[in-house]
């Protein structure tokens, strides 16, 4: 007796060759196009952040080393921070403790220790304060907010981080 084996047709399963090309393709766009924009933001804002911190502790070194009142700010209105110290101050003399903070401190590699933040991050919550001959903050510590980051002064030791 013959047996008749009846085999059902065969449904394809899987993707073609030229469909896994044409995904990969679009995924290598995608990567290309707007993997970096999403990260630059956040790059900016971290690298800014640091900047805001390098300020601080380049300011705390410089009263130590000077023995004078050195400011830094940094502004929530301007979106930037700044070094400064007493009017009547040169790198020689202090100036007198009743003056302003008006004069830059300028960056060793050139210009004024000052930068504005651009690309759209911004500093959420500003901090001012100085530095005293021991590297102290006054008045007392405190926190600046740049995109979210947290730079800490520590009231007791001025420590930043």
């Amino acid at each position: 007796m013959r047996r008749i084996s009846s085999i059902a047709p065969r449904t394809a399963a899987g993707f073609t060759l030229l469909e896994l090309a044409v995904v990969i393709v679009l995924i290598g766009l995608l990567a290309v196009v707007a993997l970096p924009r999403i990260t630059e933001g956040a790059f900016r804002s971290t690298a800014f952040a640091e900047q805001v911190a390098a300020s601080l502790r380049y300011a705390q070194r410089l009263a130590v080393a000077t023995g004078c009142d050195i400011q830094v700010e940094v502004s929530s209105g301007s979106n930037s921070y700044a070094v400064r110290r007493r009017g009547g101050s040169s790198d020689t003399t202090c100036g007198p403790s009743s003056a302003a903070f008006s004069v830059a401190v300028p960056n060793p590699s050139g210009g004024d220790f000052a930068a504005t933040a651009s690309g759209g991050v911004q500093v959420t919550q500003g901090l001012a304060l100085y530095f005293d001959a021991q590297g102290l903050p006054n008045p007392g510590g405190g926190t600046a907010i740049v995109s979210g980051r947290s730079v800490i002064v520590e009231a007791q030791t001025g420590h930043v981080r």
